[in-house]
């Protein structure tokens, strides 16, 4: 067979550009007199009489905060509560505007709405605005734009005066009410103000230093994110607790999880399929599904701990119930999972999939027999060519070879074979079958490595995304019948260009843009939980084929990766805004500055923490004893 030539050489980069991303924030050093302002401002909020001396006296000796500003914004955030936003300026000086935002507070008709005096129900937010907003106009500045007109979302502040009225949109406003671009941006004032806004309104931008209360001290903001620290495997492991905590807790007793919720309007109503209703009739997709079943039992297998066990089987016994029995054309009894009136490949591969993965971790035999009738419909797939069947129906109707271009799909090939490389790996244990198998996969893999990229090639940008395939290669390796170098090229040409197309410490347009990837330069950061599942798995390959020289760079780039994606996570430090903590606490977002999530964010994400974990080899900052 044809094969690719040794791949390139190894990416070289530097040491220090893809390490120690933490150190380029900025950087907060709390003085003892920082958490004792606080406390101050909460006795102001409660006082009949609040001592505004002891208040000046207190921000004096606030010695982590800037003590020279033009004015500033003081935000209550409470469950269940409209948040309330006052800004006043003080003559330039911290206390003076301090002392006269508290005092518009109290004087709030909301402020009853708020317990002031309780920390855990009751956040503070605190902008401080050093330098006067600069007139600006808001249809010529933007993310695209370079020098003055560049406008960093979640970076940069606005005022307007819509109706004579002035109205403040704090730069961490995008992080709490969920935007990343311009066109949200303006889409959310035009909803707000009405048509016309950009034309009528004047526009001036400012940045600010930003700080969240959490319980008696501060908690410096980025992008309305708490300040990213060092990655180490505690926070690794909190998030992922948080992450099974969040899919237990809400999931249902049919086995289904929480498929979608948007925090910033505690709602579970999937913005892509805005026309289903989430309590009368919620979409939900399976092969996602399957996904949270793998997160679950990696869990399992990292923590010896069996509290997911029970909930993962009725998620597979959920998967299973959608399975439709055929028979193949060679005469063999095969299933293929049916949902939403689709056989989705994906649905049917990734399911087999977690099955295998549950065989892996218990040894529990119950599903074998649901595996090999999944195993041979995914074989049955697989056409002459190479190429797979992408649906077995399509809303109801078979779909044929001659109709499959049609239905393409890129990543259901992927999610097929990982199906059939967890049941070859942990299930399988009739070498003439295995061989059966292995002849189909290898033909697929021809056309996916060698074919596809030709009838396909619109499909391919500058930043791989087959992650379900790089995955499946390095699941295949483990059994010699399967190894060929066409294969460990292709995922390692994907994982260096993965590799390229990540911004490092050095060149990241924002501190927080390292280790999160691009498809343009200085494009929005895309901190990516599936590419992070693939580059793991190139990882765990170059291991196996002792490549030392990317067994060093990779381990140096998923350390950053994942110190891109702890942006997403969702702890009780980040969740100040959300009506409902209890379904947002947990969840782990798509963007930095979006507040949605599915069942696939969060599975994408934790899954790449838990492999991370249960390798043990990719390099992490130790915690330094006090």
């Amino acid at each position: 067979m044809t094969v690719f030539a040794t791949v390139a050489r190894v990416p070289d980069y530097p040491a220090g550009v893809l390490e120690a991303p933490e150190s380029r924030l900025p950087q907060y050093n709390p003085a003892p007199g920082d958490a004792a302002l606080l406390s101050v401002m909460r006795d102001s909020l409660c006082a009949a009489a609040p001592d505004w001396e002891g208040l000046r006296s207190a921000v004096a000796r606030a010695a982590g905060l800037p003590q020279a500003c033009d004015r500033v914004a003081l935000v209550l955030y409470q469950a269940g509560e409209r948040r309330l936003l006052v800004v006043r300026r003080g003559d330039g000086a911290l206390s003076k505007a301090l002392r006269q935002a508290l005092a518009a507070l109290k004087q709030h008709p909301r402020i009853g709405e708020f317990a002031v005096g309780d920390p855990e129900r009751c956040r503070i937010q605190l902008d401080i605005i050093i330098e006067p907003p600069v007139p600006c106009d808001l249809r010529e500045i933007g993310m695209t734009r370079s020098g003055a007109l560049h406008f960093e979302i979640g970076l940069d502040g606005l005022v307007l005066e819509p109706e004579g009225r002035r109205v403040y949109v704090l730069p961490g406003d995008a992080y709490v009410h969920s935007y990343m671009s311009m066109k949200q941006l303006r889409g959310r004032l035009t909803g707000l103000y009405g048509k016309g806004v950009l034309d009528r309104c004047r526009f001036a931008r400012f940045t600010s230093q930003s700080f969240i209360s959490v319980r008696d001290r501060w908690v410096r903001l980025w992008r309305g994110h708490p300040l990213n620290g060092p990655l180490t495997r505690k926070r690794l492991v909190e998030a992922t607790e948080l992450a099974i905590d969040h899919i237990l807790r809400h999931q249902q007793q049919d086995g289904r999880f929480l498929y979608y919720y948007d925090a910033a309007l505690d709602s579970r109503r999937d913005h892509e399929h805005p026309g289903r209703d989430p309590d009368g009739n919620p979409f939900y997709n399976i092969v996602r599904h399957s996904g949270g079943i793998l997160t679950g039992l990696y869990h399992g297998r990292l923590t010896g701990h069996g509290r997911a066990l029970a909930p993962m089987q009725r998620a597979i016994d959920y998967v299973l119930a959608q399975a439709r029995p055929y028979e193949t054309s060679d005469g063999r009894p095969a299933h293929f999972i049916y949902y939403n009136r689709k056989g989705k490949l994906g649905g049917s591969g990734v399911g087999l999939y977690a099955i295998a993965e549950h065989r892996r971790l218990t040894g529990d035999n119950r599903y074998d027999e649901a595996a090999r009738l999944l195993a041979n419909h995914l074989v049955e797939q697989i056409m002459e060519s190479g190429e797979f069947i992408y649906y077995k129906v399509y809303l109801d109707r078979e779909v044929s070879k001659a109709d499959n271009q049609d239905y393409f799909s890129f990543y259901y090939p992927g999610e097929a074979l990982c199906g059939l490389a967890g049941y070859c790996l942990h299930i399988l244990d009739d070498a003439a079958e295995k061989a059966r198998i292995l002849t189909a996969v290898h033909r697929a893999l021809r056309f996916l490595i060698l074919e596809r990229p030709r009838t396909r090639a619109q499909e391919y940008r500058a930043l791989p995304s087959d992650a379900w395939l790089m995955m499946a290669i390095m699941e295949f390796w483990d059994e010699p019948a399967f190894r060929r170098d066409l294969y460990r090229d292709f995922v390692f040409a994907d994982a260096d260009a993965m590799v390229r197309q990540m911004y490092t410490v050095e060149d990241a347009p924002y501190p927080d843009y390292a280790g999160a990837f691009f498809y343009e330069f200085g494009e929005y950061p895309y901190a990516d939980g599936a590419r992070a599942e693939g580059l793991m798995g190139a990882f765990t390959l170059a291991h196996k084929v002792g490549d030392r020289q990317r067994i060093a760079l990779y381990g140096r780039a998923l350390r950053l990766l994942a110190w891109a994606t702890m942006h997403l996570v969702n702890t009780p430090e980040s969740i100040y805004f959300a009506a409902n903590p209890s379904v947002a606490l947990g969840g782990i977002r798509f963007k930095y500055t979006r507040q949605w999530f599915r069942i696939d964010t969060i599975q994408h994400v934790c899954a790449f923490y838990l492999k991370m974990l249960l390798d043990g080899r990719v390099p992490l900052a130790e915690v330094k004893r006090q």
